[in-house]
């Protein structure tokens, strides 16, 4: 389904780029699935969740013209939160954007950025194992995680990059 994109996109200080930040204890209660191997419903959802924390958007720059650009969302709900990429697709006109979710895991007791933080790693865990996804290039836009959170979730699954 089309969405159009409404998140407010903050931009990370200068003076903040090369902050080292420790990641958060992953909660007690949180277990991460990843929606591709166990997903949450028969029928995957693509509508835009209502819900939406805007985290950060990064990308991959393979050539001029094949790239890759995520935003990443979290959508806190009352059974727990799920994590979703907002991205365009843009290999023949109409260009359109479409909502996937990624990760999910159960409600806990801990804040936003701590579950945003642990379903991230997981999920980058997951497609570095399995579809060999490289580290990104950049961080665009911080929102709820900033670049330094971004790069410690980073390195903590690509220890080379």
């Amino acid at each position: 389904m089309s969405s159009k994109n409404t998140s407010s996109i903050l931009v990370s200080p200068i003076q903040r780029r090369n902050r080292i930040v420790a990641l958060p204890k992953r909660p007690k209660y949180l277990h991460p699935k990843i929606e591709e191997d166990t997903p949450l419903s028969p029928q995957p959802p693509t509508a835009a969740p209502r819900n939406r924390i805007y985290l950060f958007s990064a990308e991959w720059a393979w050539s001029p013209i094949n790239n890759r650009l995520n935003h990443y969302f979290l959508n806190p709900s009352q059974t727990g939160c799920q994590l979703w990429n907002n991205y365009t697709e843009d290999g023949q006109p109409p260009w359109s954007w479409h909502w996937q979710l990624l990760a999910y895991g159960n409600r806990c007791r801990a804040n936003e950025k701590t579950i945003g933080t642990h379903l991230l790693l997981e999920f980058w865990k997951w497609e570095a194992e399995y579809y060999s996804l490289e580290h990104y290039d950049k961080v665009l836009h911080s929102g709820l995680l900033s670049k330094a959170d971004v790069n410690a979730i980073a390195g903590k699954v690509w220890k080379n990059g």
